[in-house]
């Protein structure tokens, strides 16, 4: 036989890339081994085990435990129990392992692992290869044809000639042999249907009826399908000499049948692995206590929005309730009182089992949180990197007006305590989709004052005809195929690309140099930059390079469905499921990292659309508010930043008039240092001059000072406006 080029259909990447594995030349053959194409549907995150259970150790990939979110797709190629042999490409590397089959979803319904048919034809031989010339397959010295009725397995497919070949298994004379026959001597046994996909070149059309040429129309246009599309076999029939598939797939939201012509339909086939024995694990030390938490096979899900049971404790019962769930009793009293207007809202801690010192020292690290440059100085961070105190001016990490937000600043913002109202609350709401209580007329109220507010724009369905959609249509078609919440949608569009009632930011508007036709709503992957246009560049490059997530964006249907699918996979389905932990990472994944604005009142002023686009639905609809808590938390809240006055004492120049000192006054000294300089004894008294850095700052000490033989020290004085001082220390010596 000869040797198979196995062609895993695996991503919407490989779909593309495997088009070139179908245009097959005279002399070559190749073996088509389909698997099933799986999505991940879990709340939280799903272990990749390396074998087919939970005693099974987890696959690491660069010293990082493999996890999977909701909505990532993986190539399923075998089947062990109930487990699914899946592999998938993260960060770059192939992955290979073992998920729980209980959250994988398969496009077409089922994970096939025995696809068999019946021989069509009176006699067929079987062939060594997938050629008519080959080798007969022999049992002993009898070569071996099948008559018809006969039940074969096909294990995989090929393609010769524009020919297609199955590779099948079957019983003959009481033995199992394998081999060769044309695809078109079999018809399938589809029963509820079989998991297919179309490989083709170019589109190919969905027909009405077998062998006719009438297209099927879906909104009054052609179907019409691409390589890639996922499907359901229902059946086979022949019509003048040629085989047909009638099938049945989604197409634009529709559920559609039809025909296709049996070149371009291909089977999705799992092999089916011998169940293995329980690994058993390896002794281990008992584990020491860690920041971090294990993701889970079966990660508990999510409360689903219902009226709490606790909505008629009495304010004593409710408050040592709050207290029992793990709330601190600084957080007791607010909670209260949002419960007491609010009866269907429940209040749930979320736990991070870290300290507040630890975590306020990692999210204060300098460039990470930043906000404007124009908030006053208690505001701003003085750290080394943030601000340069030579020249009384904050650093930029965005554009040219973004700087490190101070230490105060983000203790103020990441303190739950602080927003514990009816507004700042929403910071902390689950961000799932709910369809009851979300509503396209909120959509529009958080849209409103911008320039989607009640607009329309035009977009290429997939049978390339142009549409005309409103904004707020858009973004809930974006929840419900996310799962995020249309609200924080929509808010995240306005917080990131609106300027203005009338303008937007340049990175919507398609016509950027260099990325003409290409939108990035939320600004995925425009990263800090202080290079003008820099950030948009990045995030334009991003939008308009690879295939997932609907990518390229190539109009601002694509780009707010396929960037709302990104933040659900990323963000909402892998823990970081409220505004506050998309901000401030303290979940166990990629903590203090992965977060998705730099802005350090980003969830603060989202919190605040939010409300206002729930409006009066609020009172009524059952929410669930997951609120962070620390370890060893101030006993109050974390004051807002005061003081704001600039803190720079330091001098920009220093001088004695007509003198030169030992050693040369350098702009940025801190005044450890002692200059000296040593005049005649002729010289009765000295001038010292001195400049400081910044304007607002107060210098003493200088002006004219008379001399005595001898040596004697003078200091200069520099007071900030926020009252620090600091000194410098010249030594002149009069001979």
């Amino acid at each position: 036989m000869k040797e198979k080029k196995k062609g895993i259909l695996g991503t919407a990447v490989v779909f593309i890339l495997a088009l070139s594995f179908f245009l097959i030349t005279k002399a070559r053959q190749e073996d088509i081994e389909a698997a099933a194409i799986g999505t991940v549907q879990v709340e939280g995150v799903l272990n990749v085990r390396s074998g087919p259970g939970t005693t099974y150790e987890v696959v690491s990939s660069g010293g990082t435990k493999v996890t999977l979110s909701d909505g990532v797709k993986v190539t399923i190629t075998g089947k062990n129990g109930k487990w699914y042999h899946v592999k998938f490409k993260q960060n770059g590397k192939n992955i290979v392992g073992y998920v729980s089959a209980d959250y994988i979803k398969v496009q077409t319904g089922s994970v096939s692992t025995k696809i068999t048919g019946n021989i069509n034809v009176s006699s067929v031989k079987i062939r060594k290869s997938a050629s008519a010339s080959a080798a007969a397959v022999k049992a002993g010295s009898e070569q071996i044809s099948l008559k018809k009725a006969q039940k074969v397995r096909v294990l995989s497919e090929s393609l010769v000639k524009d020919t297609k070949w199955y590779y099948i298994s079957f019983s003959y004379a009481s033995k199992t042999y394998k081999g060769y026959l044309p695809a078109s001597n079999v018809t399938l046994v589809c029963e509820k249907g079989l998991p297919g996909i179309l490989k083709a070149s170019s589109g190919v059309s969905l027909l009405k009826t077998a062998g006719k040429s009438t297209v099927m129309t879906v909104g009054g246009k052609k179907v019409s399908l691409k390589n890639g599309r996922q499907m359901t076999i229902l059946g086979q029939s022949e019509v003048s000499g040629k085989s047909y598939f009638s099938v049945r797939m989604k197409y634009n939201n529709a559920t559609v049948k039809g025909y296709l012509p049996e070149q371009y339909v291909y089977l999705q086939i799992v092999k089916e692995e011998a169940v293995k024995a329980t690994a058993t694990p390896k002794p281990t030390a008992a584990a020491k206590p860690s920041e971090t938490a294990e993701p889970t096979e079966k990660p508990t899900a999510t409360p689903k929005p219902t009226a709490p049971p606790d909505s008629d404790l009495s304010d004593t019962e409710y408050k040592e309730k709050l207290i029992a769930d793990g709330f601190p009793k600084s957080y007791v009293s607010s909670l209260l009182a949002l419960h007491k207007k609010y009866p269907n809202w429940t209040f749930s801690p979320y736990k991070t089992g870290l300290k507040w010192s630890t975590v306020i020292k990692k999210e204060s690290v300098v460039g990470l949180n930043l906000l404007s440059v124009n908030k006053s100085y208690a505001w701003k961070s003085t750290e080394e990197g943030a601000y340069d105190w030579k020249t009384d001016k904050f650093i930029p990490y965005d554009g040219t007006t973004w700087v490190t937000a101070s230490k105060k600043a983000v203790k103020y913002y990441m303190d739950p305590r602080n927003f514990l109202d009816e507004r700042g609350i929403f910071q902390f709401e689950n961000l799932e989709y709910q369809k009851e209580y979300h509503t396209k007329e909120g959509v529009e109220k958080i849209l409103n004052n911008t320039p989607m507010y009640n607009k329309t724009f035009t977009y290429k369905d997939d049978s390339g005809e142009s549409k005309s959609m409103k904004y707020s249509t858009a973004f809930l078609n974006a929840a419900s195929t996310s799962k995020v919440s249309p609200y924080h949608l929509a808010s995240r569009v306005k917080q990131e690309v609106v300027i203005s009632q009338s303008l937007m930011s340049s990175s919507v508007s398609g016509k950027v140099a260099g990325y003409e036709g290409i939108y990035n709503f939320y600004n995925i992957g425009a990263n800090n930059s202080t290079v003008a246009g820099g950030a948009i560049a990045n995030g334009l490059s991003w939008a308009s390079s690879g295939t997932t997530y609907s990518r390229p964006w190539t109009d601002p249907y694509k780009s707010i469905v396929g960037g709302a699918a990104y933040i659900g996979k990323n963000y909402i389905n892998v823990g970081q499921n409220t505004l506050y932990l998309q901000k401030f990472n303290v979940t166990p994944k990629n903590r203090y990292n992965h977060q998705y604005m730099a802005n350090v009142e980003a969830p603060n002023s989202e919190a605040t659309k939010t409300n206002t686009a729930y409006s009066t639905q609020k009172e009524e609809m059952p929410m669930v508010f997951s609120i962070p808590v620390y370890e060893n938390m101030p006993e109050t809240a974390c004051s807002v930043p005061s003081g704001g006055k600039n803190p720079n004492n330091y001098l920009k120049t220093l001088k004695v008039k007509d003198y030169t000192f030992d050693s040369k006054f350098v702009l940025g000294d801190d005044g450890s240092k002692t200059y000296t300089l040593t005049v005649p004894n002729n010289v009765t008294s000295v001038k010292i001059n001195a400049t400081t850095v910044a304007s607002s700052a107060k210098v003493t000490g200088t002006g004219t000072k008379n001399l005595s033989v001898g040596t004697k020290t003078y200091t200069v004085t520099v007071t900030s406006e926020s009252g620090k001082t600091r000194d410098y220390k010249i030594k002149i010596t009069r001979k």
